[in-house]
């Protein structure tokens, strides 16, 4: 197996959710981090809470990956600190209801910079570290809304599926350089993920015995431990109780 202990990871998005399930346990197996997220007292308070706990590095930085000035700020800061990068998981996004007659084009750039353009930038500043080394691993949280399509979430949809064509392209470019690529696709997890939604969305989200975020950071786990001749290119989660 892949040991992640005294390795460097980036996690996009980890002030709350999957994002900060998966900075526990990467700081509880020994991983060092850089913790990334829009909320600064939240980042400063988790890492200091798993520096001390796990006796791991944990620096972090504000930033808005839809912005591509935050995202190099944040970059910049990370490579001050750290001399190489194993791990990057592309975790940030957001997710609007609307349907496609309602919604209007600052609404669909935001959701597009965030959860596509801004994972492409940072995965660009990574790759680049990464082929340096002659090793690494992407992760991209993409969902199982990559895989169909849903009415109301139709740019939500639209970026998730781009994720999903966006890391299998990637793979195969980087194979030469002994990176690895994995995409995570999860379906209902217990999250205040998700904006304007419609209240029979929230109820039937309620009544479903729902993944957890720590769930989602057990796979994630699961997928950076392989061995290095194991490649975990796509895994799909779903709750047990969710059709579709």
């Amino acid at each position: 197996m892949f040991d992640i202990k005294d390795k460097v990871t980036i996690i996009t998005g980890a002030s709350k959710g999957i994002g900060l399930a998966t900075a526990k346990k990467f700081a509880k197996e020994g991983s060092h981090l850089m913790l990334i997220s829009r909320s600064e007292l939240a980042l400063k308070e988790i890492s200091e809470t798993l520096q001390n706990q796990y006796k791991v590095k944990v620096i972090f930085a504000k930033a808005d990956i839809s912005r591509p000035t935050e995202v190099e700020k944040a970059f910049e800061i990370f490579r001050n600190n750290f001399q190489k990068l194993d791990i990057l998981i592309n975790n940030a996004g957001r997710g609007i209801f609307n349907y496609i007659e309602n919604g209007d084009y600052n609404e669909w750039k935001e959701i597009i910079d965030l959860n596509l353009t801004g994972l492409i930038h940072l995965t660009h500043l990574a790759v680049k570290m990464m082929i340096q080394q002659k090793s690494g691993h992407i992760i991209n949280i993409s969902s199982v809304a990559g895989k169909v399509g849903i009415p109301g979430w139709s740019v939500y949809c639209a970026t998730k599926w781009a994720v999903i064509g966006f890391s299998e392209s990637i793979r195969k470019e980087l194979i030469k350089h002994n990176i690895r690529v994995t995409v995570i696709e999860p379906g209902v997890v217990k999250t205040d993920w998700g904006e304007n939604m419609p209240e029979d969305w929230i109820k039937h989200r309620k009544q479903m015995n729902s993944l957890t975020p720590e769930d989602i950071a057990e796979a994630i786990y699961y997928a950076a431990c392989q061995p290095t001749n194991v490649s975990v290119s796509e895994l799909l989660i779903r709750p047990t109780d969710q059709e579709r």
